[in-house]
């Protein structure tokens, strides 16, 4: 009698544990399919971390992806004024101030408020204080339709020096982030239409894109790394999984995703999982910055350059305060004491492109100071070196001269700003004066004619016009 007891408790207790079991997978299947994340981040201890304790420093390369939607000009002039005053007093350890990436949403407002604010965007660019990427809400389109609202954008950034690299011959390059989260058509069906996403970005100059880590069924089934994924036409969120990016691993054309750090952290008695998203609700504490640090993402084979990536929608006023007050200066404050002491730790402060070269550098196996790379595949954007008054179509670059053709009425005055001591105009331009600013020199002139026109750098006691 005790055994057929005996033999009934273990059948319940199996019976229990199978239920157990099928109930847990049923769970993990339905989780899993609502976030993606869920398993991934469990696993995520297994893999290689920099060592804190290591006898050679933990370069920390830090950088802001904003998805920057302003609706009104107080909301940007808030940055125009707010940025460089907020970043006062913090410098990195190469001597750069905190650098943002303005990932650039396009309201309706008109193409030519649209130019006004993308060269507000573009003074701060050429002063030093980041760079202007894509930002791109679209829904219910086709690879055609696509296309057409792509080619407006590009073409108004680049009449702004943005998204257009710095060299001989300028070309469209441009990192990416996706309204709502919804890469490749990935969040059932909404916000997108597209199930080629990756081909098109790639097709019209999209180096990597920024979008991730997001909290539901948009995440990929990938955390805290960077990875390739290859496009599968036939079916939405082609970037589910992907190879991880590695020292001397291959570029075999595959699209490049770089994901933010994710992590657990405790808030109370409570567990939340952190994707890096700095709002007023969730400002930039101390121990969030540690959690982030310690998440490690880095180019797998290279665990002590540590990059660190924040988002937030920095345009929206009632997050300014995380970003543009109190709280922004003490995590700047906050990353100066604890993570920029030379020995230990050397901070960066890095724009999405500078990040983006930087890891194809660990990538191509460069060792050292990252910072060495921050225009390693990539070169900065036009408006690092020139911004003007009106649109305008960029020629060239070099170490000594820009090219520029103004896109204005024959006559209309220009101004210029270019990063260089003091400069000749070549090409069909008149009333030409030139000013010395500490950061370059102004130049004002009427273009005619054919309106291009060149600035090529030479000694102040060597202009001539």
């Amino acid at each position: 009698m005790e055994m057929m007891k005996t033999s009934y408790k273990l059948l319940f207790f199996f019976c229990a544990l199978l239920a157990a079991v099928c109930l847990g997978g049923i769970f993990l299947v339905v989780e899993d399919r609502r976030n993606p994340w869920l398993v991934p981040t469990i696993m995520d201890f297994r893999r290689e971390k920099a060592p804190l304790d290591s006898e050679q420093p933990i370069h920390i390369l830090f950088s802001f992806v904003d998805h920057f939607e302003p609706s009104s000009d107080a909301d940007l002039q808030r940055w125009i004024e707010g940025y460089p005053a907020m970043t006062e007093g913090f410098l990195d350890a190469d001597g750069y101030p905190p650098r943002h990436t303005w990932f650039w949403f396009f309201p309706p407002i008109g193409e030519e408020k649209t130019f006004e604010y993308l060269r507000e965007l573009s003074e701060l660019a050429y002063e030093g204080y980041g760079e202007v990427e894509l930002h791109f809400h679209h829904e219910n389109d086709t690879p055609e339709t696509w296309r057409e609202k792509m080619r407006w954008r590009l073409g108004i950034s680049r009449s702004a020096g943005a998204m257009v690299t710095l060299e001989e011959r300028p070309e469209t390059k441009f990192a990416f982030i996706h309204g709502l989260w919804a890469l490749d058509n990935s969040r059932l069906g909404e916000a997108c239409g597209v199930d080629n996403e990756l081909e098109l970005l790639q097709e019209t100059g999209c180096y990597a894109d920024f979008t991730h880590p997001s909290w539901g069924p948009m995440q990929p089934h990938m955390v805290n790394c960077f990875y390739y994924a290859s496009d599968d036409p036939s079916r939405p969120k082609s970037y589910d999984r992907g190879r991880v990016m590695s020292v001397g691993g291959q570029d075999n054309g595959e699209f490049l995703l770089m994901l933010g750090p994710s992590a657990w952290i405790r808030r109370g008695f409570r567990l939340f999982w952190d994707t890096c998203d700095i709002t007023s609700f969730l400002p930039p504490t101390p121990e969030r910055i540690d959690a982030w640090i310690r998440t490690g993402v880095h180019v797998r084979g290279r665990p002590e350059w540590v990059f660190v990536r924040l988002h937030t929608h920095g345009a929206t006023a009632r997050d300014h305060r995380s970003l543009l007050g109190p709280w922004a200066r003490r995590m700047h404050a906050y990353l100066s004491a604890s993570y920029n002491d030379g020995e230990r730790y050397i901070l960066h402060y890095v724009t999405a492109r500078e990040a983006y070269n930087i890891a194809k550098a660990a990538e191509a196996g460069k060792t050292g100071n990252p910072a060495a790379y921050r225009d390693f595949v990539i070169p900065p954007p036009f408006n690092a070196k020139l911004v003007c008054s009106c649109p305008y179509e960029p020629l060239l670059a070099g170490d000594d001269e820009i090219g520029i053709e103004p896109l204005c009425g024959q006559g209309e005055p220009v101004s210029l700003r270019v990063r260089m001591d003091n400069v000749r105009i070549l090409g069909s331009a008149k009333n030409i004066s030139v000013h010395p600013l500490e950061d370059g020199c102004r130049v004002d002139l009427e273009p005619f004619g054919d309106r291009a026109i060149r600035l090529v750098e030479v000694p102040r006691n060597d202009q001539k016009e």
